[in-house]
């Protein structure tokens, strides 16, 4: 797996639209031309020199190249050798990378939005919808679906079959809809 702040594969510049993990959010300008963004990732090197970032706003995408960067408060400072006037014009702007570019997980961890649109089922069958939401509480994850809120616990959820899309949940438990 290449280094998460670097392109894994250079045909992924050709497909932005394809960039769809959020990890940060522009919030203004600094200094001229570098941007100020709300970082969501905490990866490490994600917004570090030579990072490869892609820029979303009223439906353009754009490729940014991080060349320096240092952090202010909670905000980030990159500087992507925006002209003022692109900098200025990239306010509100949301920062995704490419799936591939996410730092590899421990065997048994995941991505929380790997969660959103699997199918959730009880262990003799009954479909109870797919997950919409995910409301993270200080003693577990809730996953959301029309008909039920499941507590993200190993007495509720049975299994996460990430390969068929589908959380498998405990019969013993009542199920209302």
């Amino acid at each position: 797996m290449p280094p998460n702040n670097q392109l894994p594969d250079p045909d992924l510049f050709q497909q932005l639209e394809t960039w769809d993990v959020l990890v940060g959010r522009v919030t203004g300008h600094w200094d001229r031309a570098s941007l100020r963004i709300i970082p969501y990732s905490d990866a490490p090197g994600r917004f570090a020199a030579g990072a490869v970032l892609c820029a979303a706003k009223d439906g353009q995408r754009h490729l940014l190249k991080v060349l320096l960067s240092r952090r202010q408060g909670k905000h980030m400072v990159l500087d992507c050798g925006l002209s003022n006037e692109k900098a200025v014009a990239l306010k509100g702007a949301e920062l995704f990378v490419h799936v591939s570019m996410r730092p590899p997980l421990r065997e048994g961890e995941f991505y929380a939005d790997q969660i959103l649109g699997m199918k959730v089922q009880t262990e003799s069958g009954r479909e109870l919808g797919k997950v919409e939401e995910i409301l993270e509480t200080p003693a577990h994850d809730i996953y959301c679906t029309p008909q039920v809120m499941i507590p993200a616990v190993p007495e509720y959820v049975v299994k996460r079959d990430f390969e068929n899309k589908v959380i498998i949940v405990s019969d013993s438990l009542e199920w209302e809809e």
